[in-house]
């Protein structure tokens, strides 16, 4: 090996000689070519010399610079046993401890990549060739081989040339850039008129559903529903920051750096395996959209108690136009106009590959189905998420199933087990059918990765395990939401600490399986291959159980506030949008860089800015737009209409058994309320009283965080205003008085001092028990 190199060095010396007569044009061909690398020791094996000098070179005598990629792929045979003298092989293999042939690893391969600048008449053949003859004396008969591929760039590739694809998304994109430019004006228009303006107008709504003004104002709104899950905002956006620094990281470390080997020693540091593991944090999502899918289906079945699956016939249709469109759209940008972006060394292996990808199987994409499809050429390579979660959507009436039809709960509970136990199963017996890794292990093997990746790692059933546990827990939480749940501390404390053990335990444990030394085993792998996934969703559902009945601490504090709520809203489109700065700048690097944790998170926090901002822009132009028509199409909104219970029901409002409860307009059913308002509080204190309830107002506009009990006298008119505060089981440490002020025109909503909320939950309890033995 050192042999050849040295002859080589000798021959560009020589070379560099006869170059002082050559041309202009062509000393900076050879210039811009690749040379003899430094810190080929320590995993320099990327030399990209210099890309954009050789697209400048146009010569006066009809040739102009070609760089032009060549990959040598140094294929290792599997080591026989045999005695036998260290050769280039292990050199090849790691050359980083050259000196240490114990850990010379079998069956694997190197690749080295290496940039020539050519004369544009020179072909890939004829450079494939060369390249072949010249490093034919390293090849190692039965020991070492080589594959050699060749690409090459052109100032002419890099011009941007417009296909018909391009222009029909191009007219797209025009066709909404008026939409939205007319529905903005129409909408700054109206504000002038604000005394004559009805924003509940269905006609105003559907003109301003683009309006950048409008959705803008919605999007930075941090105001909550009262039946939203609080916590939720803040684990949502943690998770999605967590997958855009996996992500990021893994970018860095296949990209060109000079320090290559250090990767293979990153699991040295249990701290990395927070990063190497990092691709269960998409678990939490799959928690939380079994979660909200559960309890948001159950508090709506309430209101359409006649027909409770009308709710979950329309989940498909509504789930599919909110989400697609936004989808689609990067979709298409993929397919088209990313190509024309930027240009480099790299930009068809990154950027090229996902147009040729997107263009190709879009149409999987749109329908779901591109995790099971022609995986190994997906369009947008974290779209099998997307696939996964929808598939999800249309097995969950499985289980929705018994929520709602059977009113004894062991029916849904003995579903739930034998859904888990066949989530366990599948990858358990898979991995141990294949003889896979229990995780992704991203540089011990990569056919072994690649089996991972597209056997269990993107499917719907190693997935669904975490799904129906957030199904199980949102189910938990509606049957909850109106009771004040006393646990003791001690249990309390123990439920934390197995929780953060379990969660602690599933990410570390797989740094043993990195180790050269350890020894694969069948059943460890499909144990934790099993098992691992649910028991990291069942350590976040402690954490959201606890948030949402006040045993959350500073943990919900943090999770809970408010100022997360519009980064919250931006999760979905961030999703779609991070992985576009991730491949352009994978794509454009022209020089070999060095990884390090500085380097990393330089890359994060830009990407992540640059996310944010590009994901507000398709929030406000193609996923809120069509959140907007999806409600004015489709969702059938009822008359504002108030709970009663029925009369064997204690007269507190709103019973937690939503078969045995029924709603009636405010006008056909006002006498009744105030009936059963009066013997709920006839001997509490306007002033004072607090009672934990059930009651869910219909009128989803009342953005006030208070439920109310209105006492009606016979002329309709509103003669009393008691405040009950309800808080989803007291998920924070402190709320907020409430001040309702009635006007002419309705009621005021005034926000006052803080009240302690042990202080609360004592109080309501007390209270609560009175109020039913009266």
């Amino acid at each position: 090996m050192y042999q050849h190199v040295q002859t080589l060095e000798n021959y560009i010396v020589k070379e560099q000689k006869h170059k002082r007569n050559y041309p202009k044009d062509s000393m900076k061909v050879y210039d811009a070519s690749v040379k003899i690398p430094s810190g080929v020791i320590t995993g320099n094996y990327q030399q990209l010399g210099n890309y954009d000098e050789c697209l400048q070179v146009k010569s006066g005598h009809g040739f102009t610079g070609k760089a032009c990629s060549a990959t040598v792929n140094f294929e290792i045979a599997k080591d026989n046993g045999k005695p036998r003298q260290p050769d280039i092989g292990d050199l090849l293999l790691n050359v980083a401890i050259a000196s240490g042939y114990t850990k010379w690893k079998s069956g694997r391969s190197v690749n080295y990549e290496w940039m020539w600048c050519v004369p544009s008449s020179c072909n890939i053949t004829d450079i494939q060739e060369a390249i072949e003859l010249g490093l034919d004396p390293l090849k190692v008969e039965d020991r070492v081989d080589m594959v050699i591929n060749v690409s090459c760039r052109t100032a002419e590739t890099d011009q941007s040339v417009f296909d018909v694809t391009d222009w029909i998304y191009i007219s797209t994109l025009a066709i909404f850039v008026v939409i939205i430019i007319a529905s903005t004006s129409y909408d700054i228009a109206k504000q002038g008129h604000l005394s004559t303006l009805n924003r509940k107008d269905k006609k105003y709504i559907l003109l301003t559903s683009f309006s950048i003004y409008t959705n803008g104002k919605n999007l930075l709104k941090t105001d909550r529903h009262r039946d939203t899950i609080k916590c939720l905002d803040g684990l949502r956006y943690i998770s999605i920051c967590w997958i855009i620094y996996g992500h990021t990281n893994y970018t860095e470390v296949v990209g060109v750096k000079m320090n290559l080997n250090e990767i293979s020693q990153m699991h040295i540091n249990w701290a990395n395996m927070f990063v190497l593991n990092g691709n269960i944090i998409t678990d939490t999502f799959f928690l939380i959209s079994g979660v909200l899918m559960a309890y948001t289906i159950l508090i709506k079945s309430e209101k359409n108690s006649q027909d409770q699956f009308d709710v979950i016939s329309k989940l498909y249709v509504h789930r599919y136009l909110r989400l697609t469109p936004a989808y689609a759209m990067m979709i298409g940008f993929y397919a088209t106009l990313f190509y024309k972006v930027s240009s480099g060394p790299h930009w068809d292996q990154w950027v090229g590959a996902n147009r040729d990808y997107c263009r190709e199987n879009w149409w999987l994409n749109l329908l779901y189905l591109n995790n099971y499809i022609h995986l190994p050429r997906i369009c947008m390579s974290q779209s099998w998420y997307l696939a996964t979660d929808m598939q999800l959507v249309w097995l969950s009436p499985i289980f929705l199933y018994p929520m709602l039809k059977f009113t004894r709960e062991i029916f849904f509970w003995l579903v739930f087990a034998l859904g888990l136990v066949i989530s366990i199963l599948i990858p358990f017996l898979i991995t141990f059918c294949l003889g896979l890794n229990g995780t992704m292990l991203y540089y011990k093997d990569n056919t072994d990765l690649a089996n991972v990746y597209i056997e269990i790692y993107t499917k719907v059933y190693s997935r669904y395990g975490s799904y129906i546990i957030g199904l199980a827990l949102g189910y938990l939480l509606y049957k909850n939401r109106s009771r004040v749940l006393k646990i003791r501390l001690m249990y309390v404390t123990f439920g934390w600490l197995v929780a953060a053990v379990s969660g602690f335990f599933i990410f570390i444990y797989p740094r043993w399986m990195y180790f050269d030394d350890h020894r694969y085993n069948k059943l460890e792998a499909s144990f934790y291959a099993g098992f691992h996934r649910q028991i990291f969703a069942f350590s976040i559902s402690w954490l959201i159980f606890c948030c949402v009945h006040g045993y959350g601490g500073f943990v919900n504090q943090f999770l809970s506030w408010k100022g997360w709520v519009p980064f919250s809203k931006l999760t979905y489109s961030a999703y779609l949008c991070h992985y576009v700065f991730l491949l352009l700048e994978a794509g454009s690097v022209r020089t070999a860089g060095t990884i390090s944790t500085m380097s990393i998170l330089r890359s994060f926090f830009s990407n992540l800015c640059l996310t944010i901002l590009l994901s507000v822009l398709w929030t406000l132009c193609f996923e809120m737009p069509f959140m907007t028509l999806d409600g004015i199409f489709f969702s059938h909104r009822r008359s504002q209409s108030k709970l009663i219970s029925k009369p064997n029901q204690g007269k507190i409002f709103g019973s937690i058994d939503s078969s045995k409860e029924i709603y009636r307009s405010t006008e056909e059913s006002s006498a009744t309320i105030a009936q059963d308002s009066e013997n709920a509080f006839n001997k509490k204190s306007n002033k004072d009283s607090m009672y934990d309830q059930d009651l869910k107002s219909d009128d989803r506009d009342d953005k006030c965080p208070f439920i109310f009990v209105i006492e009606a006298e016979r002329d309709n008119s509103w003669a009393q205003l008691k405040n009950v505060h309800q808080n989803n089981g007291f998920d924070e440490d402190s709320d907020e008085t409430f001040n309702r002020t009635e006007t002419e025109k309705g009621i005021d909503c005034n926000y006052g001092s803080t009240v302690n909320e042990n202080l609360i939950r004592k109080a309501e309890s007390k209270e609560l028990n009175q109020a039913n033995d009266s």
